[in-house]
Formats: C-alpha cells, sequence, structure tokens
C-alpha cells in the first residue's frame, strides 16, 4: 500500500514538474530570447525572484517524491523496483544539472553580470541546458509510468 503511494506520488509529481518545464521552455525562454539586454535584465529583476519560488519547491519536491519512492522500492524489493531505481538516477541527474550549470547561470542574471553582448549567447546556451534537463526529466518520468504498471 505504501509503495502504491509512493509510485502514484512520484509520476505525479513528475508529471507536474515535467509540464511546468516544457512550458517555460517553449514560452519563456523564447521570449526571452526575443528581448533586448536592457528589457531582459530589467526583467529579471521584477520576475526572476517569482519565478525561482514557483519553481524550487517544484523542483525539490520532484526530487525528494521519487528519489524516497526509489529508495523505499529497492528496500523491500517492490515489484518494478529497478524501474523506480532507474526513475531515481534520471531524476538525481536532472537536479544534479541545477549545480552543474543553472545555479551559477541564473545567479549571473539576477547580477547582471553578463555583457549586453554576451547575453544572447547565453540565453542560447541556458535554453540547450534547460531542454536536456527536460530530456532526464522525461526519462525519469517514462521509468515512473512504467513503475506504476507493477504495482
Amino acid at each position: 500500500m505504501i509503495g502504491e503511494v509512493f509510485y502514484f506520488l512520484s509520476a505525479g509529481i513528475l508529471g507536474i514538474f515535467l509540464g511546468a518545464q516544457i512550458c517555460e521552455g517553449a514560452l519563456l525562454v523564447p521570449y526571452w530570447k526575443s528581448m533586448s539586454s536592457e528589457d531582459f535584465f530589467e526583467m529579471h529583476k521584477i520576475y526572476g525572484r517569482k519565478i525561482y519560488q514557483f519553481f524550487a519547491p517544484l523542483t525539490i519536491a520532484a526530487t525528494i517524491i521519487p528519489l524516497i519512492t526509489a529508495v523505499y522500492a529497492v528496500s523491500y524489493t517492490l515489484d518494478g523496483y529497478v524501474f523506480s531505481l532507474l526513475m531515481g538516477i534520471f531524476t538525481l541527474f536532472f537536479f544534479l544539472t541545477y549545480f552543474a550549470y543553472f545555479k551559477q547561470a541564473n545567479k549571473r542574471f539576477v547580477e547582471a553580470s553578463i555583457s549586453y553582448k554576451e547575453l544572447p549567447k547565453e540565453l542560447n546556451r541556458w535554453g540547450k541546458w534547460h531542454w536536456s534537463r527536460v530530456g532526464l526529466e522525461l526519462i525519469a518520468f517514462i521509468f515512473s509510468l512504467v513503475g506504476l504498471i507493477y504495482i
């Protein structure tokens, strides 16, 4: 029973997070790229913190719940535990992208420490990292759904 709850919570939160990340990549990133550097940094002063306040708790939940599920499934050798383990591994991968790239890049946006000339290149880089992260999230989500089949 507990395992079933974990599997459902993992699939649910990963699905919500994946959807939010796709929206960010499909709607916000192209908009940011279309802005002048001055407008981007001005907009970031106003909305950057709000975007962070939205995504930070969602990212934490989308990391912790699947990892707890993976540990629980492996510990109790639940049916489909291999898929939960893979879900957990890809969850860790997408979470680690924050420390590998996004933490520093986002800090540079907040500080406006990127030259106006370099900003378009950095936004392109940010977008590529973002879609790579979305790919890792998608794989984790797929493994969460496959895990649901086995409960």
